[in-house]
């Protein structure tokens, strides 16, 4: 199938479960963090990709709140060095490619100098048109349900779907039309439990630093010849 001819179904929204950043680095024989840093760059790359076929927004998950609360503190200590890194060094490529930058999950609860380096990169990128970049950090799935919950009962016990999903943390964006996810696992992880009740699953061995633009078009080709029915 064409480009040309996949074009017509290019998803609005493409979500992507970013694993096997580590697993690259035992592979390869390297530090877990250079994993990381190979991911970050991968990232980058499809973003650019994208931007290229016409999707309109990525959401990235780039750190659950699971593993922000389990693994050793030396470990997300690094982790959050190199988004802090990222966020910074990437910033020219991005706006250069249109990129609006928006941060989800528990936020207030990262370090100072990550919340610092996170509003000064969404500021740079705040006038983007093109596509629309969701960053999860220190994110969960039901987490983001049991807030927006809450704080909806606080005002008004008999909301409806609608003013729920406007509770979310991406309120601004379509539901993902498909969710990918690399490294070879099949489930979801807590990621997008509300907003990825319909969306398409694609699951694919290619660990994340190896995941380029190949990749992406051949599970949007994927996604293409399926016929999506809303659960009905």
């Amino acid at each position: 199938m064409s480009l040309l001819v996949m074009a017509r179904k290019i998803p609005k929204h493409v979500a992507i479960i970013m694993d096997g950043n580590r697993r690259w680095a035992q592979q390869h024989d390297r530090p877990f963090v250079e994993g990381h840093r190979k991911g970050v760059d991968a990232l980058v790359r499809i973003v650019e990709a994208a931007r290229g076929l016409g999707i309109k927004y990525l959401t990235f998950y780039a750190l659950s709140t699971e593993n922000y609360q389990n693994r050793p503190k030396g470990e997300i200590k690094l982790l959050l060095k190199l988004i802090e890194e990222g966020l910074g060094k990437y910033v020219p490529r991005l706006k250069k490619e249109g990129a609006k930058l928006r941060v989800i999950g528990n936020t207030k609860a990262l370090p100072v100098v990550t919340q610092f380096a996170i509003k000064q990169a969404e500021k740079q990128l705040s006038s983007g048109k093109e596509i629309i970049l969701n960053l999860a950090i220190n994110y969960g799935g039901r987490r983001e349900i049991l807030m927006a919950a809450k704080n909806l009962a606080e005002k008004n016990l008999n909301f409806t779907e609608e003013e729920f999903e406007k509770a979310l943390f991406t309120y601004s964006t379509p539901d993902p039309e498909i969710i990918i996810r690399t490294g070879g696992r099949t489930r979801l992880s807590n990621f997008l439990i509300w907003q990825g009740a319909y969306s398409e699953l694609y699951f694919t061995d290619t660990l994340w630093p190896d995941f380029g633009a190949k990749e992406l078009q051949k599970a949007l080709k994927g996604f293409s010849e399926r016929e999506r029915n809303f659960g009905r």
